[in-house]
């Protein structure tokens, strides 16, 4: 009885979000919420997605990351409904490795956006020797990788250096952050599936 509850739980969650995905790829195209579909969408995904669009800490410039952590909380408790369903428990060592791996997901996709974003940056520079036209869409960017870089940079090294080596530093950061990130959250995770309860 309860793994049929649990189960269509579980299938309720992966439809909506679905649905919470779709509604965020409507937001690519303009008008495409002002349709009978979109009305619909906004209807439905609107006050869950609306919880996350307020909180002002997801948005870093112009680059608002709370559609990923909206997915991530979904996908997390799919993820945990599924463990109790497939063990037939609640096993607090599923509940807390489920947790940590979704939070290690959502926060890896957002290092991986940055790391990306500072790698292209850094390579469009190196191509045109450091120069940039006020008229390229690369100063919002610019921003938004500005503050980040020299703050991450400025960790390694306190010398003035300039705003390529500051990308190149931040990037190679990103980099071990992520791969150490994967290594120490498989470790931690596998120790959270081994409690005994």
């Amino acid at each position: 009885m309860i793994q049929t509850i649990l189960s269509i739980l579980a299938g309720v969650l992966s439809l909506y979000t679905l649905l919470c995905f779709i509604y965020i790829l409507m937001s690519w195209f303009p008008g495409a919420k002002f349709t009978k579909f979109g009305h619909f969408m906004t209807a439905i995904c609107e006050p869950y997605m609306g919880l996350f669009s307020r909180m002002g800490f997801l948005r870093i410039g112009n680059i608002d990351f709370s559609p990923i952590v909206s997915l991530g909380v979904l996908s997390l408790v799919s993820a945990i409904l599924a463990g109790i369903q497939h063990t037939g428990r609640i096993f607090l060592g599923g509940i807390l490795g489920t947790i940590l791996s979704s939070l290690w997901g959502i926060a890896s996709s957002i290092v991986g956006i940055f790391t990306l974003l500072i790698f292209i940056r850094w390579i469009v520079l190196l191509i045109n020797k450091g120069r940039t036209s006020y008229e390229s869409g690369w100063n919002q960017i610019d921003m938004l990788l500005n503050k980040i870089s020299y703050k991450v940079a400025g960790t390694f090294s306190k010398k003035v250096m300039s705003y390529q080596q500051s990308l190149l530093i931040s990037w190679i950061a990103f980099l071990v952050i992520l791969g150490a990130g994967h290594f120490l959250i498989a470790i931690l995770v596998n120790l959270c599936y081994r409690m005994p309860f």
